[in-house]
């Protein structure tokens, strides 16, 4: 076989590999309601261990506050993001701290305008 070709087939099957381990994984949702000012998304340990998550925002924009991660073992870690994430946007890559990263449960603390009648979706995305 040709030197050059099986140098890229490598690099292809790399890049393959690379990509499949960085996948996100949809893991619920929550509609946000104008009225509070937190939600929160439950997520089952059966889903795994995960090594960051990230929030996509659908429908409305949300101006995020802060958001609490609680995990299987009973801890929890505050990330503060303090930002609008318009419709069809997400928040940045959050790394999960520690060993023990099976999620429990998200809880996001945000502002939405409660004048519009479109209501935002917030959708949890992990990866593994």
């Amino acid at each position: 076989m040709n030197y050059r070709l099986s140098i890229s087939i490598l690099f292809l099957i790399g890049s393959i590999a690379s990509v499949a381990a960085q996948s996100w994984t949809s893991l619920g949702s929550a509609k946000v309601n104008g009225a509070v000012d937190h939600d929160e998304i439950m997520v089952t340990s059966s889903r795994g261990d995960f090594s960051a998550i990230k929030l996509f925002v659908a429908n409305e924009g949300i101006e995020f506050k802060n958001v609490l991660i609680y995990f299987g073992n009973g801890t929890h870690t505050e990330v503060g993001i303090k930002e609008f994430i318009p419709a069809g946007g997400e928040t940045r890559v959050i790394d999960l701290p520690g060993h023990d990263r099976v999620l429990r449960k998200v809880v996001f603390y945000y502002k939405s305008n409660p004048k519009t009648s479109k209501k935002g979706k917030v959708i949890l995305y992990g990866r593994y």
